[in-house]
C-alpha cells in the first residue's frame, strides 16, 4: 500500500483524537480538587468586621456548627485563616478598632489575630460560658466581661484582662436564677438574669456591678410576669448615650417593651400590625448613630408574610413611637441593619431583590434584582435564615451593598447589588458515607465486552450490534463535543462536560452528611457540585445513621441503621422507592442479596446479629454473611433457600472490646499469584477473598491483638499482639490482596510480640504503623500443604490428613515508628491490579492524606544489614525503625485538608492511574495518583503540535519529493536500456 499526504494527514488527525489528548494524572493542582469548609455558620456568631483600625475593608468572621473559627474574605469567599477550637456552644466577639477577636467555647476564652488566625492568649476556667462582651476604649472598663455557670451552681462574673487575659475580677451571682446576657455601659456592667416565680411566670432581674471591682451597685427586677415571648427574643443593647437597653415583644405579640438597664421602668409602644396573634414569629434589629437615638425594627412575619415595623427611642425623653412601616412581602425574606459613617441603614433581601432604606426615614434608596447563578445547584430552593450586611456611599444616591446570606441548607453566598459574588456549600461538611459511581457507563462497557467474550459466535454478534445501535444514538453529542476535544488536546487541558470519558477520570462521587443532605461531585471537574439535595430530616444535635451507599448504573442506594433505604438519581439526584425501617427495635439494618434465580432479596439484620430472612426466598447454599451484634460479637452465617445457619462467631475475651475491623475492598484484583524474587524463584501469595482482620484491646492489661480470620470457617489463621496500647488514639486498618497493615500508639518493649529486628529500639513508645504480608509457605516454589491437593475448602483445609496445620498462612511483619497518628486507611486501586499498590492514610496531625509506596513498608526488607544484589533486584533495601513521612508522598501537596475521616479509591480506565476521595467531620479532597508514574499516558510535556507538524511536513515533503522521484527511477531505467 502507498502512503499519500491524505493518509497522513487522517492518521495525525486519528492519533490526535485517540487518549493522548488526555491530560498527565498526577499534575499538582490541576487534576485535584479541595473543597475548603467551616461548617455551618450560627447566625448569632456570624458578623463582619474590620481586622485592625487600619485596615479599609472587612472580613466575614464565624464560629460554626462545627466548632470552626473561620475569616472569610468577602471578595471570593475564600477562607483566609481557620483554627478547630473544642466542640461545644460558643461565643464569638470582635472589640470595636481592635485586632483580636475573641472566642468562647465551653469554659476556655482565647484571643486570636483577627487577621492571621494566631492565637494571642488563652484563659480555662470552670463551668460553661453562657455571655461574652469585649470593651476596648477604656471608658467604662477596657477588658473581657463573661458569665460562667457550671451544672448545678452559682453564675459567676468574670473580667478579664484584654491584652493578657489575666483573671481582674470575679462575683458570684448568690441567686438561683437563669443567666441571659451582659452589657456594658458607662453606668457599669449589667448582668441580665431570668427569675421563676412560684406562681407567676419569669421576671427580668437586672444586676450592675463596678466595672472596675466587680463590686455590686444595684439590683433591679422588672415586673415582666407572663410577658416574655421567648428567652431569645430579649435584644441587649449596648452603650447608647452611656446606656443600655433591653428591649421584647410581649406574649400576645401586640406590644413592644424596652427598659434602660438600671431602672425600673418599662416603656411600651403598641404593635401596630393590629392583631397579634395574627403574628407567628418577630424579630427586633437595632441600630443608632445618634447621640441618644435608637432605631428599632421589628421584622414581622404571618404565614408568608413578611413586613416592618419601625420604631424611633429617644433616650433623654424617653420616648418610643412608630416613626414608618416597610411593605409586606410574600416568600422568603429577612432584615438586616448596618452603619457606615455615622448612618444607619435597613437592608431587606428576599429570593427576588435586595432593597436599601434610610433607617431614620424609611427612603428607599436603592433596589437591585437577585441574578441567580447555577452554582449552589440546590434541587430545593432553601430559604433566608440570616444576614448580614454592609453598605459603602459612594455619592449622593450610589451605594455599594454587600449582603452575606446565610440560608436554611445551612449554606452560605454573598450578594453584591444583587449579583451572586460566591456560593460556600457549608451543607456539604460532615459527610458520614461516600461512594464512587461511573456515570459514563465504563464499566459497564467492559462487563459488556466481557460477556461477549464468555458466549457464542452468534449471540455475540448480536449483542455487539445492538450495543454499535446504542452507541449510533449517541453520534449528534460526539460530534458536539470533538472541536472541544481537539482544542483541549492540542491546549493540555481537561475536555469539557460532555465528552466522552476515555479514562474513566469523570466518574461521580455520591456523599451523605449527617445532617440529612446527599450530594453528588463531578470528579473530572474538579469536584464541581452536580446537585444537592435534602433527602431526611434530622433534628438538631442528632445526626443522619447512614449505613453504605452502594452504586449501581445510573441510581445509588443509601442504606441507613434501623433498615431504612432510599435510591437516587446518579444524574439528577431524584430521590426515588423510599423505605422506612421497621417498626421492631431489633432491626439494625438491611442486606440486599441475589438469590438463585438473580432476583434481589431484602434480609433483615437485627442488633443481636441474627438474620430475619423472607419465607419465600431461595438464595444459593453457599453464601456467607458475617454480622455483628450490639456486644461486639461477630457471627458468620451460612445461608440456603430460606434459611440461615450459624456456622461460627467470635467472642472477645473477659475485659477485651474490638477497636478495628477490616475486610478486603471490593474491587481487588490480583494481577498474579506469586512474588517474583530476585534469584528467579516465587513466593506463592496466600490469596483468599474472605479474610477478616479484627483488632481488640483489652480495658485492664491495655494489650492489643490483632486477628486475621477465614470468614468462611471462623478459624484463627493468624494472631499479632502488642503491649501497652492506647486504645483513645486512633487505630487504623486495612486488608488488601495478601497483605494487611494496622497503627496503633503503644510501647514496645522486649516481651513484645512483634519481632522487628535487632534494627528496632529494644523500648521504644509512639505511634506505629505495624505491616504484614501473608504467603503460602517460608519457601520459595512451594505452595504449601495444600500445593498437591486437587480441591480444598475453608471448613476442612485437609480432609483426609487430620494431622496436616491445614491452609494457615507464613505470615511475615515488620513495625515502623512514624511521626503522627493515622486515622484512616485505603489502598489505591487499578483496573487489573498490575500497578503496586500504595497505602493511603489520613494524618489529622499533618492535615494532610499521604500515599505511602508499597516499597518502603515491605516486611521482607533486611533488617540490621544491607540488601544483597538479588533482593536490591526486587526494590528491597535496609529496614529502618523509624518511617519518616517524605513530603512528596502528599496528596495535598501545600493544602491543608482537615477533619478527614475516611478515604475511598476507584479504579479509572487506565492500569497507571487510581482514582482518590477523603471526606470526613469538614473538608472534601479528591485526586488521581499514579504509584509508579503514568506508564500508559503521555504527559502534559508531550508536544503534540510539534508531532503533527512534524508529520505534515513529512506529508508534504513526501508530495513534493514523491515526482521526483519516479521521474528519477524512470530515467535510470531508460539510461539502462
Amino acid at each position: 500500500m502507498r502512503w499519500t499526504a491524505t493518509h497522513v494527514v487522517e492518521l495525525a488527525l486519528f492519533t490526535l483524537l485517540c487518549p493522548i489528548s488526555a491530560i498527565y494524572a498526577d499534575e499538582a493542582y490541576q487534576v485535584d480538587f479541595h473543597h475548603v469548609l467551616l461548617g455551618v455558620p450560627q447566625a448569632e456568631t456570624t458578623f463582619l468586621d474590620r481586622p485592625s483600625a487600619t485596615s479599609k475593608a472587612a472580613l466575614l468572621y464565624t464560629l460554626s456548627q462545627s466548632s470552626i473559627l473561620g475569616a472569610i474574605n468577602p471578595k471570593d469567599g475564600s477562607v483566609v485563616w481557620r483554627q478547630q477550637l473544642a466542640n461545644g456552644s460558643g461565643l464569638l466577639k470582635a472589640p470595636a478598632g481592635g485586632d483580636t477577636i475573641i472566642s468562647a467555647v465551653n469554659g476556655t476564652v482565647q484571643a486570636w489575630d483577627a487577621a492571621e488566625g494566631r492565637l494571642v492568649w488563652g484563659w480555662t476556667g470552670s463551668g460553661e460560658i453562657k455571655a461574652l462582651e469585649v470593651v476596648r476604649d477604656g471608658i467604662t472598663g477596657k477588658g473581657i466581661y463573661m458569665v460562667t455557670q457550671a451544672v448545678g451552681t452559682r453564675a459567676i462574673i468574670r473580667k478579664l484582662s484584654e491584652g493578657t487575659g489575666a483573671l481582674l475580677w470575679e462575683y458570684e451571682d448568690e441567686s438561683a436564677d437563669i443567666p441571659h446576657g451582659l452589657s456594658i455601659s458607662e453606668a457599669g456592667v449589667h448582668y441580665v438574669a431570668l427569675h421563676s416565680g412560684l406562681l407567676q411566670g419569669s421576671k427580668i432581674r437586672v444586676t450592675t456591678l463596678q466595672p472596675s471591682s466587680g463590686l455590686s451597685l444595684d439590683s433591679v427586677t422588672l415586673a415582666a410576669d407572663n410577658d416574655i415571648y421567648h428567652a431569645t427574643s430579649l435584644i441587649l443593647i449596648g452603650r447608647i448615650a452611656s446606656h443600655s437597653l433591653l428591649v421584647w415583644p410581649d406574649r400576645t405579640l401586640s406590644n413592644l417593651r424596652l427598659n434602660i438597664l438600671g431602672s425600673n421602668h418599662i416603656i411600651n409602644a403598641k404593635l401596630e400590625a393590629g392583631k397579634g396573634n395574627d403574628l407567628d414569629k418577630v424579630q427586633i434589629h437595632a441600630v443608632s448613630t445618634a447621640e441618644d437615638t435608637v432605631d428599632l425594627l421589628v421584622h414581622c412575619q404571618s404565614g408568608m408574610l413578611h413586613w416592618a415595623e419601625v420604631y424611633q427611642f429617644k433616650i433623654r425623653s424617653q420616648t418610643l413611637n412608630r416613626t414608618y412601616r416597610l411593605p409586606s412581602v410574600e416568600g422568603s425574606t429577612t432584615f438586616s441593619a448596618t452603619v457606615h459613617s455615622d448612618t444607619s441603614y435597613f437592608i431587606r433581601t428576599t429570593d427576588n431583590d435586595m432593597t436599601l432604606f434610610s433607617s431614620t426615614t424609611g427612603q428607599n434608596l436603592g433596589q437591585w434584582p437577585i441574578q441567580r447563578k447555577p452554582h449552589d445547584r440546590m434541587i430545593q430552593s432553601p430559604s433566608i435564615s440570616h444576614a448580614i450586611s454592609e453598605v459603602i456611599s459612594r455619592g449622593t444616591s450610589r451605594y455599594a451593598v454587600r449582603v452575606a446570606l446565610l440560608l436554611s441548607s445551612g449554606d452560605w453566598k454573598l450578594v453584591h447589588n444583587g449579583q451572586e459574588s460566591w456560593f460556600r456549600p457549608e451543607s456539604l461538611s460532615g459527610v458520614v458515607a461516600a461512594a464512587w459511581a461511573d456515570a459514563d457507563g465504563q464499566e459497564d462497557l467492559a462487563k459488556d465486552l466481557a460477556a461477549e467474550s464468555h458466549s457464542n459466535v452468534v449471540n455475540a454478534y448480536l449483542h455487539r450490534l445492538k450495543r454499535h445501535a446504542n452507541h449510533a444514538r449517541r453520534f449528534p453529542s460526539w460530534v458536539k463535543v470533538l472541536p472541544d476535544r481537539i482544542i483541549a488536546s492540542l491546549s493540555s487541558r481537561e475536555p469539557r462536560s460532555g465528552a466522552r470519558d476515555s479514562f474513566g477520570f469523570h466518574k461521580v462521587i455520591i456523599g451523605a452528611t449527617g445532617s440529612g443532605r446527599l450530594f453528588a461531585l463531578a470528579a473530572g471537574e474538579k469536584g464541581k457540585i452536580m446537585w444537592s439535595v435534602q433527602a431526611s430530616k434530622i433534628e438538631p444535635g442528632q445526626r443522619w445513621a447512614v449505613e453504605s451507599i452502594e452504586t449501581d448504573k445510573d441510581h445509588a442506594l443509601v442504606r441507613i441503621f434501623g433498615g431504612e433505604s432510599l435510591r437516587v438519581n446518579i444524574r439528577k439526584g431524584i430521590i426515588f422507592d423510599s423505605q422506612f425501617g421497621s417498626p421492631a427495635q431489633s432491626s439494625k439494618t438491611n442486606l440486599i442479596l441475589p438469590d438463585i434465580s438473580g432476583a434481589a432479596v431484602s434480609i433483615q439484620v437485627k442488633t443481636d446479629g441474627s438474620l430475619g430472612l423472607p419465607k419465600s426466598c431461595h438464595l444459593d447454599a453457599n453464601t456467607i454473611v458475617v454480622t455483628q451484634d450490639e456486644e461486639k460479637v461477630i457471627y458468620g452465617w451460612t445461608l440456603g433457600g430460606a434459611k440461615s445457619q450459624l456456622a461460627w462467631k467470635f467472642v472477645p475475651q473477659l475485659n477485651e472490646k474490638i477497636i478495628t475491623l477490616a475486610t478486603r475492598p471490593s474491587t481487588d484484583p490480583s494481577a498474579s499469584i506469586g512474588k517474583a524474587l530476585g534469584d528467579r524463584n516465587v513466593l506463592y501469595k496466600f490469596l483468599n477473598p474472605n479474610l477478616l482482620l479484627i483488632g481488640t484491646v483489652t480495658t485492664d492489661t491495655f494489650l492489643a491483638s490483632f486477628y486475621i480470620l477465614d470468614s468462611v470457617s471462623g478459624s484463627v489463621l493468624h494472631t499479632l499482639t502488642h503491649p501497652n496500647v492506647d486504645a483513645t488514639q486512633p487505630v487504623a486498618s486495612i486488608l488488601s490482596e495478601n497483605w494487611l497493615a494496622y497503627s496503633v500508639f503503644s510501647a514496645i518493649s522486649d516481651g513484645g510480640a512483634v519481632d522487628t529486628g535487632d534494627a528496632f529500639p529494644a523500648s521504644a513508645s509512639g505511634h506505629q504503623l505495624v505491616v504484614a504480608e501473608l504467603f503460602e509457605s517460608s519457601l520459595p516454589n512451594d505452595r504449601g500443604p495444600l500445593g498437591s491437593k486437587s480441591n480444598a475448602s475453608s471448613l476442612r483445609p485437609c480432609a483426609d490428613d487430620a494431622d496436616s496445620p491445614g491452609n494457615n498462612p507464613y505470615v511475615v511483619s515488620q513495625t515502623y515508628i512514624i511521626p503522627a497518628a493515622i486515622s484512616s486507611m485505603a489502598v489505591s486501586t487499578t483496573l487489573q491490579g498490575i500497578t503496586p499498590r500504595s497505602l493511603l492514610c489520613a494524618v489529622p496531625f499533618l492535615n494532610s492524606v499521604i500515599a505511602i509506596p508499597r516499597g518502603f513498608i515491605d516486611p521482607r526488607r533486611p533488617v540490621g544489614r544491607d540488601a544483597v544484589a538479588a533482593e536490591m533486584e526486587e526494590g528491597l533495601f535496609r529496614h529502618s525503625a523509624v518511617l519518616n513521612f517524605d513530603p512528596k508522598w502528599a496528596l495535598n501537596h501545600m493544602r491543608e485538608v482537615s477533619g478527614i475521616r475516611k478515604i475511598i479509591t476507584s479504579p479509572s480506565m487506565l492500569e497507571s492511574t487510581s482514582l482518590v476521595f477523603a471526606f470526613g467531620s469538614l473538608d472534601m479532597f479528591g485526586t488521581r495518583i499514579v504509584p509508579i508514574g503514568g506508564f500508559d499516558i503521555l504527559g502534559k510535556g508531550f508536544n503534540k503540535i510539534q508531532l503533527i507538524g512534524t508529520v505534515a511536513a513529512l506529508a508534504v515533503g513526501t508530495g513534493l519529493l514523491a515526482p521526483m522521484a519516479r521521474k528519477k527511477q524512470i530515467d535510470t531505467r531508460w539510461k539502462g536500456i
